[in-house]
């Protein structure tokens, strides 16, 4: 009898030591809840960062193409060019054969 009762005692004080584990964990757990909701919080702001950082780089991408495209001349410009050189060119030509 006396043994039962000791034993009762000693699963007593085992209940009670597993009881405040169970809350320590408890609180452990809803810790590590709120750090992976923070986490997951913090890769959708870096997603939508990344997302803006692609856009921006695509449109200066597409800023620098136009830009070598503008700066570039056109054939017809090209062809203006060579045109007035030519005129010009000839022109000159004539004057130094008429003073000869």
């Amino acid at each position: 009898m006396v043994m039962a009762l000791e034993q009762a005692k000693i699963a007593e004080q085992q209940l009670s030591v597993q009881a405040a584990g169970n809350v320590e964990l408890q609180s452990q757990a809803d810790i590590l809840k709120g750090t992976v909701k923070l986490l997951e919080d913090q890769i959708i702001v870096y997603r939508s960062m990344a997302d803006m950082t692609k856009q921006m780089s695509d449109a200066k991408d597409k800023a620098c193409v136009e830009q070598i495209k503008a700066a570039k001349p056109t054939f017809m410009q090209n062809l203006g060019k060579y045109m007035t050189g030519g005129g010009i060119g000839a022109v000159l030509t004539i004057i130094v054969i008429a003073i000869l």
